[in-house]
């Protein structure tokens, strides 16, 4: 191996920089003014925008375990910003609803309420979306993460 790096990959590592700093950024502001995280405020603004939203569901769209999802709803509950209520149509399962309270800290949020960096990526158009997925898959496996998907790819870039 080699520690002549090419000058392009330098510059890629600096795009990562950038978008790692604009990330936590984001997060801190985000926090400053609501005094959640970024990983709270994301859930909650799901929550908020989709009232009687199921954990489950919940878990998906936030791409993340299902026991982080939990403790992110329990701290929002804990906190008076989400109800917990047992579905009307199954009694085995739960729904989840914003407060008013909750309402008024989402006015709060700087920036997107999801983050800056899941909203840019919203935005791209699918086919750049595609390949960058396969670009990253390849330096995934680069750096040696093969088959399944390593743990971390279900936590919150904010808790990270």
């Amino acid at each position: 191996m080699t520690n002549n790096v090419p000058d392009q990959a330098v510059r890629v590592l600096k795009q990562f920089r950038v978008i790692f700093r604009a990330v936590k950024e984001h997060y801190r502001k985000v926090e400053k003014a609501t005094g959640l995280s970024g990983s709270h405020i994301w859930a909650l603004s799901i929550i908020e925008e989709n009232p009687g939203i199921r954990p489950g569901e919940l878990t998906d769209r936030l791409a993340v375990h299902q026991s982080t999802a939990s403790n992110l709803v329990r701290n929002l509950v804990a906190e008076g910003f989400v109800i917990r209520d047992r579905s009307i149509d199954d009694a085995r399962a739960f729904e989840l609803v914003a407060t008013p309270k909750a309402k008024d800290l989402l006015g709060k949020v700087p920036g997107p309420r999801i983050g800056v960096l899941v909203q840019a990526l919203a935005e791209m158009p699918i086919a750049s979306i595609q390949s960058l997925e396969g670009h990253l898959d390849h330096l995934i496996a680069k750096m040696g993460h093969t088959g399944e998907m390593p743990a971390t790819a279900l936590m919150p870039l904010a808790d990270m």
